[in-house]
């Protein structure tokens, strides 16, 4: 079995549809399809269960993908450390975001992991809505700062601090002069859409499937990062909920972010993939729980210690 052909199956389980996976891997379908083929060709059996409407794991394909990603992690880490010693560094630290890190956890904690590992390299980057699972497993990040909740087996996640959360509407929508807004008050909105690869329970969470006891009417509209997403609510596609943070960085003039009482906060967390763990990714993950810690217990910032 080759890495190549691991990652075009791990591609095609995660997406269970092949153009989509075809298309993530700069592939043509049919390319990718007798790879598929000659995987399965070569571990005796069948790993995908294909018909016209869907695409399903096999039992053996299920265990393949578990420890294909955990082979695929720690390649990629692997890969990652040698590429920094033959650059003359002790190590690099790739650090991924799924919208933005509150500066008052962020600054101080890079400032303080760098004075204490000067000769590690560090990179941050931002996720795509559809990249915060996929961006871990390929490699792309280390860790990542994403929000709850990720019920997925292979990632490790460490809470790290909660805070309000709050509706984002278009200032002509008909709670846009509201100091405060319930889920009931949503109850009967139509929300924008997650990409394809956001899991049924994270979008189930933000569109407040719990409090308001089923799930709301979805927009045709897909926004894959902040910008698209506030674009689509701005033009009146519908609307979302989201952390706090989100208001303080990403004012604009055609959306207006309301608080909602009686719904649950939002957490951020630390996500990394179980078998991608290292001395320099456990310490940067325990010096983010300390500095969150202290960022919560300032009344200033908003935030509070997750429960």
């Amino acid at each position: 079995m080759e890495l190549r052909q691991l990652r075009y199956f791990v591609t095609v389980a995660e997406e269970l549809h092949f153009s989509r996976a075809a298309a993530r891997l700069h592939l043509a379908q049919s390319a990718l399809s007798a790879q598929i083929k000659r995987l399965e060709a070569e571990v005796g059996g069948p790993l995908l269960h294909r018909s016209t409407r869907q695409v399903r794991l096999t039992p053996a394909g299920q265990v393949l993908l578990t420890e294909g990603r955990a082979i695929l992690a720690a390649t990629e880490g692997t890969l990652g450390r040698v590429q920094a010693l033959a650059r003359g560094q002790d190590a690099s630290l790739s650090i991924a975001s799924l919208g933005p890190v509150p500066g008052a956890l962020l600054s101080p904690l890079l400032a303080t992991f760098s004075s204490r590992r000067p000769h590690v390299r560090i990179d941050v980057r931002a996720f795509a809505f559809s990249e915060m699972l996929s961006g871990l497993r390929d490699g792309k990040a280390d860790v990542a700062f994403l929000y709850e909740p990720l019920d997925e087996d292979d990632l490790d996640v460490t809470p790290l601090i909660s805070e309000p959360r709050v509706a984002v509407v278009a200032n002509t929508h008909r709670l846009a002069d509201r100091e405060w807004v319930t889920p009931s008050d949503l109850a009967d909105e139509t929300f924008v859409a997650q990409p394809e690869g956001v899991s049924h329970g994270w979008r189930d969470f933000w569109t407040m499937v719990a409090e308001i006891g089923r799930r709301p009417k979805i927009s045709p509209y897909v926004g894959d990062n902040i910008e698209e997403w506030l674009h689509l609510i701005g033009r009146g596609e519908g609307v979302d909920t989201c952390p706090a943070i989100i208001a303080r960085y990403f004012a604009r003039p055609d959306v207006v972010f309301i608080p909602v009482r009686d719904a649950a906060p939002t957490t951020l967390v630390l996500a990394v993939i179980h078998d991608a763990h290292d001395p320099i990714i456990d310490e940067f993950v325990a010096l983010a729980v300390e500095v969150a810690t202290n960022a919560a217990r300032n009344p200033g910032t908003g935030y509070a210690v997750p429960v």
